[in-house]
């Protein structure tokens, strides 16, 4: 009989890892098997591969099906919103829509550019607010009835949340995190050494934290607490500047450590690692090299321009000085037109203000945790300007500190960060209300040249938008170390041209160690590039009254003063 060609068939699937070459010719030499049960054998083979592979694809595209409704709570800028998630898959489409409550304020919204890939699944929450459309990225790892959700506004900020299926059981746990945990990380206002002292109960957790910062000591309740298997989740309570701030934790436990993500609203994020106090110490994170340093916002990486442009202040700079002349502190009311009610500002005058002359006036704002108080109990601007004008290095000017936060009940209150959208409508106030107040009740220079807009953090970012946004009103403009508030540069200056002619004076400044410098280092990057003149100066700090009260010291030895460099 005709005998056929030898054949190897490679076969790669692992049922059939032990036939990988399956010779034919074997067969065909033997005369009791024809070719019609040779080419029947082939068919065979080849339809199991295929019935195998269509198995595994089958398997992989049944592996995660999040069709259904889920639940999570995003601790944000806004505050704490709550997320009821409705999805339906078709493969690897994703659609759906949430329910979201925050407060008082409910909203529906639905998801565009859904998709499932493995097992994790991203959509897209288009969030409109101040007649604006914003982007919001989530991204989520599938975990059984768990989606570990990154919930991403822009570059404005980030946070974490765990969605879980609704109606689903939760884990019993199979845990005890009851101890002392120890823990050092980098932080907004430097090196941190915590001491958290847990107390569980079934699937509840309570304590204290007891946190050292340098020589200072403070203490912190910790509540909301909950253990769900071997993840944990706290929130700490720290009076931080007079204020209640909330400090979330969430963390899993791996032996004796809790890899723990540390956030305060949007703003500040840090993974740090607590071990049992019988454990051995955890190393310090190394604060040296020009990148990956921890701390307030992120880590950061400096460039070749990331440098002084002015000496460090000297000593005593912020204290008073026997035989200096001192000028004078008063609050203020004015009636607000955008708020709708009376607002307070405090205001600094100059030694020998008088009605007989007319000065410039600075309008110096406060972070997210302050108020008109804020820069008068942490920078002194009293006592700098004082010195600076004592030694003739400022000119005699009338700083107007208001209440940034343009709301009704305009108290920080206990989530600070829940405020944040009252920043955003204070240019309405100050426009408004606040310059006329002043310029009808001070001997002041009514006209652009003699207006100055500065601010911290917070304040820098609306000094920034604001003063930027309103180059009619404003030629001098200065943000310290500007928070995440701060417009894109290409919307801060759409018009380098416009600027490069209207502006006296552009002042861009931040620490080093300040893990918000990417802000900052964003604007100074646009501004090269376009060629507008500006000051870019960075020092030694971090998030703190420290590079603040220089920035200060820097910026009213420039202001309003004939051929002042930009």
């Amino acid at each position: 009989m005709a005998v056929l060609e030898t054949q190897s068939l490679p076969v790669r699937t692992a049922p059939f890892q032990k036939l990988t070459h399956l010779s034919i010719s074997r067969l065909t030499h033997n005369d009791s098997i024809t070719p019609r049960f040779i080419l029947f054998f082939i068919f065979i083979m080849k339809l199991q591969l295929t019935l195998l592979s269509l198995a595994l694809v089958s398997w992989s595209t049944l592996a995660a099906d999040i069709s259904g409704t889920w639940r999570a709570d995003f601790e944000t800028q806004r505050g704490i919103q709550k997320y009821t998630f409705h999805f339906k898959q078709d493969g690897t489409a994703v659609t759906g829509k949430a329910n979201v409550e925050r407060t008082d304020e409910k909203r529906d919204v639905e998801f565009k550019d859904g998709k499932l890939a493995g097992d994790t699944v991203s959509f897209t929450e288009l969030l409109k607010v101040q007649d604006r459309e914003i982007n919001i990225l989530f991204t989520g790892k599938i975990a059984g009835d768990e989606i570990r959700f990154t919930r991403k506004v822009g570059d404005f900020g980030t946070s974490e949340a765990t969605a879980k299926r609704q109606g689903s059981t939760p884990l019993a746990s199979a845990v005890d995190f009851t101890g002392t945990w120890k823990s050092e990380f980098n932080t907004q206002i430097g090196p941190q050494k915590y001491r958290f002292v847990l107390t569980q109960s079934g699937t509840t957790v309570n304590g204290k934290a007891h946190s050292e910062i340098g020589d200072q000591k403070s203490e912190s309740p910790l509540v909301e607490g909950k253990v769900d298997g071997n993840k944990i989740s706290f929130v700490e309570l720290l009076k931080y500047q007079g204020n209640d701030l909330r400090i979330a934790y969430s963390g899993q436990l791996a032996g004796n450590e809790i890899k723990l993500t540390r956030a305060v609203g949007d703003f500040a994020k840090e993974e740090l690692t607590a071990k049992r106090d019988d454990a051995a110490p955890t190393p310090r994170a190394s604060a040296g090299g020009q990148r990956g340093r921890g701390g307030f916002g992120g880590p950061i990486e400096l460039t070749p321009d990331d440098k002084p442009a002015f000496p460090d202040a000297p000593q005593g700079f912020d204290k008073p000085r026997d035989g200096v002349a001192q000028g004078k502190l008063e609050m203020v009311e004015y009636d607000s037109k955008s708020v709708g009610n009376k607002r307070k500002a405090l205001v600094y005058t100059p030694p020998g203000y008088s009605s007989d002359t007319k000065l410039p006036v600075l309008y110096l704002l406060h972070g997210i945790g302050g108020d008109e108080e804020e820069w008068r109990r942490g920078g002194n601007p009293n006592v700098i300007l004082d010195n600076l004008i004592a030694d003739k290095k400022a000119a005699p000017m009338i700083i107007v500190m208001p209440n940034g936060r343009a709301q009704q009940d305009d108290r920080p209150g206990p989530n600070a960060m829940a405020t944040a959208p009252a920043f955003g409508k204070f240019d309405q106030d100050l426009l408004g209300s606040l310059i006329p107040f002043i310029e009808s009740n001070y001997s002041v220079i009514k006209d652009r040249e003699s207006r100055a807009l500065a601010g911290l953090s917070m304040g820098g970012g609306q000094s920034l938008n604001f003063g930027l946004g309103n180059l009619d009103t404003f030629a001098w403009v200065g943000g310290f170390s500007s928070a995440p508030n701060t417009k894109p540069p290409t919307e801060l200056v759409p018009d380098p041209q416009k600027a490069t002619k209207s502006l006296r004076l552009l002042y861009v400044s931040c620490g080093n160690k300040d893990g918000l410098i990417r802000i900052s280092q964003n604007v100074h990057t646009y501004l090269k590039e376009k060629n507008v003149p500006h000051l870019w100066h960075v020092d030694e700090h971090a998030h703190d009254f420290q590079h603040w009260k220089k920035g200060l010291y820097n910026f009213a030895q420039l202001i309003f003063k004939p051929g002042s460099s930009r």
